[in-house]
């Protein structure tokens, strides 16, 4: 279990690197998690046109929360049977397929992706490791 709790801290700060961090032009995660969230919660001069993107932008802002709500249930041990760590690793595996979303949704724009980009999908990558059966 402690290396679950070592993988879940270095997730958590790697999380909340993401958020500091540039992740498009000048704009840090802080300023992207809004964006993402234009089409419910209006941020400056951002509008998503109607489609998919809507969807997949509003929901990439939610994996936050997944995320969120993941970290404190490994940390307070609700994720100590291999059923709830099983639906942990899909729960997080799901949020991180989503996020990976951006490159692609991008199109040539991709290639402004900034570290905080990068360092938050990583921070996904480390909590699924912390919630994985094989390592607890």
């Amino acid at each position: 279990m402690k290396r679950s709790l070592a993988l879940l801290l270095v997730a958590v700060v790697t999380h909340v690197l993401g958020w500091i961090l540039p992740v498009f032009q000048d704009y840090r995660g802080i300023h992207a998690f809004r964006a993402a969230l234009s089409p419910i919660w209006p941020y400056e001069h951002f509008h998503i046109p109607p489609g998919r993107l809507v969807f997949l932008s509003v929901g990439s802002a939610a994996t936050n929360v997944v995320f969120v709500a993941v970290a404190i249930a490994v940390w307070t041990g609700l994720v100590a049977t291999r059923a709830r760590q099983r639906l942990a690793v899909w729960l997080v595996g799901a949020a991180t397929l989503l996020n990976l979303h951006w490159p692609l949704s991008m199109g040539d724009s991709a290639s402004g992706l900034r570290a905080g980009y990068y360092v938050w999908i990583a921070s996904f990558v480390l909590l699924l490791l912390a919630v994985h059966p094989a390592l607890s």
